[in-house]
This record gives structure tokens, sequence and C-alpha cells, in this order.
């Protein structure tokens, strides 16, 4: 006689998921496995300078131990309390870029000049180890809108990774190159590339590196991303060796360049200004004194106004900033202060005046380029 089908059993209702559960459950399950992993490699990572801790504790207790080796006892915990602290700290900087705790200061820079500047006060730190340096850049800047003490802290990862993991090696080629909308660095040791059997080195503690706390490349990773790019190891062929690459977005280009009245009593000093405005790809023009100024201004109202509030009787700048506003009501002209003195009064005056900002002399050239890169030009 036959029973009737009793239907599916509690445990195998538990079972029954639709696409997406499975997805979400296979999701978990990976994220699960990456953790234990991330733990298992932490332990060893800590676990290797406590042996060796443990061990020169053990030493330094021993009586009549002569003095070379208490001293390389002391130095060799010094290392290693040094490493601990390291990773600990990366571990935390890991953490507060995977929660999005980290704030960049941005500004339009030049990326070729930051990686030369960078590299080239470490060059005599690497011609020490017996390595040599290879730099490529293109002619001519390579503008991207990042936070410059993150972006070098991002290269030096790169190079640090490349360095440590190549003992061996006595090249490291460090390259930047232009390709559509965006820009590509790599980090290369030898001109080798990446055994592609090796786990991805940005993934933590993904290659472990005599010297490193493993997490570096996860930080320049980070980096990257925050600004928008992404990093990746390259592997071509079967080769030893390492290649890494980070591609970030270039800063847009502006239509067109920006007219721009500089008012400065200081011949010299306006010329410069001038020229290095121009050199920025904008249209500067010049003024001695107040009166020239406003005399330029109703010529051809400009984009921005960098000003002198210094300047000679009977129009210093707050007059001439006050007479642009009154004589130019509505329209969108930036008028920046430029001034030798920074005390909360100036500063008062001055955005009493209409100025907009509050520029400290001298003016670091890279500032100059971020406020002129944030504008775009008026609408005639």
């Amino acid at each position: 006689m036959n029973q009737p089908d009793p239907g599916p059993s509690p445990g195998e209702e538990a079972v029954a998921q639709t696409p997406r559960e499975k997805a979400l459950l296979a999701a978990l399950q990976e994220s699960d496995r990456r953790k234990d992993e991330l733990l298992a490699a932490l332990g060893h990572e800590l676990r290797n300078p406590m042996s060796a801790l443990a061990a020169s504790v053990g030493l330094l207790r021993q009586e009549n131990l002569p003095a070379e080796k208490r001293q390389r006892a002391l130095d060799l915990m010094t290392r290693q309390i040094y490493a601990m602290s390291s990773t600990v700290d990366d571990l935390l900087e890991l953490s507060r870029l995977n929660r999005g705790r980290i704030t960049l200061e941005r500004q339009i820079l030049d990326l070729s000049s930051l990686v030369s500047c960078t590299l080239k006060d470490r060059r005599a730190e690497f011609e020490a180890q017996g390595l040599e340096l290879e730099l490529h850049l293109p002619e001519g800047p390579v503008r991207v809108d990042g936070d410059p003490s993150r972006l070098c802290e991002l290269l030096m990862h790169l190079v640090t990774h490349a360095v440590r993991s190549a003992p061996s090696a006595s090249r490291i080629e460090v390259a930047l190159a232009v390709e559509g909308l965006e820009v590509r660095l790599t980090v290369c040791r030898g001109g080798a590339c990446m055994d592609p059997g090796c786990p991805d080195p940005f993934e933590p503690f993904g290659r472990l590196v005599a010297g490193t706390s493993g997490l570096g490349l996860s930080l320049a990773r980070g980096i990257a991303e925050l600004h928008g790019g992404r990093a990746q190891a390259l592997s071509e062929g079967t080769r030893e060796g390492l290649c890494l690459e980070i591609r970030l977005p270039l800063a847009p280009e502006p239509s067109q360049g920006l007219e721009v009245l500089i008012v400065e009593d200081d011949p010299d000093s306006a010329e410069m200004m001038a020229l290095l405005v121009e050199s920025m790809g904008h249209r500067p023009r010049t003024a001695l004194d107040g009166a020239h100024a406003l005399s330029a201004a109703r010529q051809a109202l400009p984009d921005v106004v960098f000003c002198d509030l210094g300047l000679p009787a009977p129009l210093d700048g707050c007059a001439v900033a006050r007479s642009l506003r009154q004589e130019h009501p509505g329209e969108d002209l930036l008028l920046v202060a430029l001034t030798g003195s920074g005390s909360e009064q100036d500063r008062f005056r001055s955005r009493q005046a209409g100025f907009d900002m509050h520029l400290l002399k001298p003016t670091p050239p890279e500032r100059l380029q971020a406020i002129l890169a944030s504008r775009r030009p008026r609408k005639p």
C-alpha cells in the first residue's frame, strides 16, 4: 500500500532558497572565509616578532651576558617593536579607509612633479641599498584632482613593497603615462612582472614580504579608490618579478582659459605672477594701482581678480574691491586678496570690502592653480 507523500521535512524547507538568497549566502561565506584568512595572516605576522622578542627577553635574563650580545638583543627588540607598531598603525588606517573615515584634502596638482619630487628625496636611500631607480615621466604636467600627501603615501607603499620584495633586484622602474582620460602609474622591479600563480598582493597580507606589514598595498589600493581610481598587479608570462599598476582619472581641463586681473604695485611681482598664471593656461592682465585696475575691469570684466591690499593711496586693495562690487553688482566675479598680514582684523576687513578669499604672500603656485582650476569662465 502506497504511503502518502509527507512533503518536505522541516530541514528540507529550510534549505530551499531563492537565487537571491543563494547569492547572499555565498557572499557571506566568502566574506567569512576572507576574514578567517586575514586573522590567520595577522596572527602569523604578529607571532614572528613576538617570538624574537621572547627569545631576546630570555637572553637578557642570563647572568654575565656579554655587553655585545646584550646590545644586539636590545637592537632586535627595538626593530621588532617598531615592526609591530607599524602593523597596528596600518590596520587602523585600513579600517578607517574601509569605513570611509578618511577625508581627502583635494587640489588640482601635477602628478608628474609630485612623483619626481617624492622619489628624488628617497634616491640616496635607494642607492645605499645598491638599487638603481629608473624614472619615466611624460613631458608636461599631468593634472589630477587629489590629496598630495595621500598620493605620496600611495607611491611610497608601491615602491617600498617593490624594493623589499626584490632583495636581489638591482633596478626599480617607476613610470607615469597618460592614456585617454586616465593616468597610469606603474612600479616594477627590474622590468619583470609578477608570476600569474602568485596571490593578489593588493589583498591584505596577500603577499607577505620581509620588512613590510603586509598591508601597504591594501592601503595604496584604498587611497587610489578614494581618488576614483583602481589598482592591479600585472601578470605577463611566468617570469619572476613584480609590476604594480595604479590608474587615476585625469582632472578635467577647463574649456578655455580665464580672464585674470592682477593688481600689484610692485612691477616685478606683477610680471612674474602674470607669467605664472599664463603658464597655467589663463589670460592675465596687470594693473599697478587701484585706478588702473578699475579702468581695466570696465574695459573687460575679468573672471578672477588677485589684488594686493597694500596698494598706494588713494585706492588701497579694499577700496578697489568695494568699487568693483558696486560697479558690477551680481556678476560672478572672484575677488582674492593678497597680503603679507593674516591677522583676524585684516581678514575681517577684506571680507567686509567684498573679497571672497584672503591669501598670504608668498602664495604657493599650487594654491593659485587650485583656485583657478576650480573656476569656469563667466558667461558673456
